[in-house]
């Protein structure tokens, strides 16, 4: 009888901590990143809409290589506007994951002719949305390459 509480108490215990440690693990929180505003669109022309449709129907796709490809599509595009370039640098840092996919796109947007103020202002004001330190300057030296070329 004696060793049948023993083992009903021993059990019972183990039970016990057991999901004491589950719930333990399961609270561990990592540190918010910083929330940085998306840059302010300038005005848009009747004709810009469809070209924001297009960013925003590529951030709608499920895997980042597959957002990636379609917004280095758009950014391309040699006649965009002002505020097409802004929505896609704010769509850039919020619907990429990867640190190297935002990079890629937003080399592409940099060396596009049509690169103007709002898209600089836009990108170096949201830099911090990139991870990597090592990104971040090679985003800040595009841009200073192509502010040299002018």
């Amino acid at each position: 009888m004696m060793k049948l509480r023993f083992a009903s108490a021993l059990a019972l215990l183990c039970f016990a901590l057991t999901g004491c440690i589950g719930i333990s693990i399961g609270n561990r929180a990592s540190a918010p990143r910083p929330r940085t505003a998306p840059a302010p669109l300038p005005a848009a022309a009747s004709s810009d809409s469809a070209t924001l449709a297009e960013i925003d129907a590529a951030n709608t796709l499920n895997m980042d290589s597959n957002r990636t490809e379609a917004l280095i599509q758009i950014a391309s595009r040699t006649n965009l506007t002002p505020t097409a370039q802004v929505h896609l640098v704010n769509s850039t840092y919020r619907s990429l994951s990867f640190d190297s996919s935002k990079v890629r796109v937003l080399r592409g947007i940099i060396a596009n002719p049509a690169f103007c103020d709002p898209t600089r202002q836009a990108i170096v004001s949201q830099l911090e949305l990139i991870s990597m330190e090592s990104n971040r300057r090679t985003i800040l030296d595009e841009v200073n390459r192509r502010m040299a070329a002018r």
